[in-house]
């Protein structure tokens, strides 16, 4: 094994905590029901997510990932070797407004920044769509939970959306839907097709790594 992939393997290796001391991802969107989200992450796997809908004030919600998200989150830090060459990540290629992306990330040795519309590097690419994995999650998370209290009846059909989403990857931290799901399992007042679907889909992200 060559000293490059030994470097890379102990850094995946490492606990989230010694890989960086903060990570910050915001994504302002030009059109659409969302304005801007951004997510802020503390060494330990835990932050927040802020989510600001036009015409409403932002919402702040708490963010905790679970151990398989921890490391997705290191691996795909790890494949941008700590946004290195961040200024790089801008394509060249001329494409329409998808909203820029704002990154920060705070290490021991220092902080750095990203700031792009469109990048065409495959790992830039892999780890804004994580990012942006968490903040759908924590907005189906959200609005599920309401559902629960005052839009049972809609609980099937987001239940079905949901698996469609974790079919196609646009959630970024599926055993981190688990507190959720169990709450939608023991909920009497929910349909109770509706509290086996959950089940199922609590015993499929359980099997994610």
């Amino acid at each position: 094994m060559s000293a490059v992939s030994s470097a890379f393997l102990v850094l995946l290796l490492l606990p989230l905590q010694e890989s960086f001391v903060r990570f910050s991802y915001c994504h302002e969107y030009p059109t659409g029901l969302y304005e801007k989200q951004c997510i802020d992450l503390k060494p330990d796997g835990t932050g927040q997510t802020s989510i600001k809908r036009r015409g409403s004030e932002t919402s702040i919600y708490p963010l905790t990932l679970s151990a398989s998200g921890q490391a997705r989150v290191r691996l795909a830090l790890a494949a941008t070797r700590g946004l290195a060459d961040a200024e790089k990540y801008e394509s060249k290629k001329k494409v329409a407004n998808l909203g820029r992306k704002h990154l920060v990330l705070e290490t021991p040795s220092g902080n750095r920044e990203a700031d792009f519309n469109y990048s065409d590097l495959k790992e830039v690419v892999a780890l804004t769509t994580l990012f942006d994995g968490l903040l759908n999650q924590q907005v189906v998370m959200v609005d599920m939970g309401l559902a629960a209290q005052y839009e049972r009846l809609s609980i099937p059909e987001r239940l079905d959306e949901l698996e469609r989403q974790l079919k196609v990857g646009q959630i970024g931290d599926p055993p981190g839907l688990v507190p959720l799901l169990d709450k939608l399992i023991t909920n009497d007042k929910i349909l109770q097709y509706a509290r086996d679907h959950a089940q199922e889909l609590k015993d499929l992200v359980l099997r994610v790594k």
